[in-house]
């Protein structure tokens, strides 16, 4: 698989993560199990990608960018557990709406970040940059 198609596929499985919480089709616990899952998917994606990226010579950015999505997702797992541990134990519900907003904005930044690598990786496979090819002026 390539580095590029990992990547994108990241993007896709945190979207598909997101829709489980947004538009449940299973009863609750189900869906907070199969979200889970899927969470643990995206963090194993996420450092797969980080881990071919880093082998690549791609520029330093990018290789940047993809360690803060691996980062990102496994702060992401805690935090879902923190989540996950404070409904079932009934944690206070303003520590409850602090770390779901916290969880929240998290899983965006992991989708706008694996968004971001992705597309800037695959630019620069495909020798896209800026400054490799002079740009196309129209007549």
């Amino acid at each position: 698989m390539k580095t590029w198609s990992v990547m994108y596929l990241l993007v896709w499985i945190a979207f598909f993560q997101i829709i489980i919480i947004l538009f449940p089709v299973l009863d609750q616990m189900s869906t907070d199990y199969l979200h889970g899952v899927v969470g643990l998917i995206v963090v194993a994606v996420a450092m797969y990608a980080y881990s071919l990226v880093r082998k690549s010579s791609c520029p330093e950015r990018i290789k940047r960018i993809s360690k803060t999505t691996a980062i990102l997702g496994v702060v992401q797992g805690v935090l879902g557990v923190i989540l996950f541990a404070g409904i079932m134990f009934h944690f206070g519900s303003i520590f409850q709406d602090i770390i779901l907003f916290l969880h929240v904005v998290n899983a965006l930044a992991i989708i706008t970040q694996a968004a971001s690598s992705a597309t800037a990786f695959d630019m620069w496979e495909e020798k896209e940059f800026l400054g490799e090819h002079p740009p196309v002026v129209p007549s």
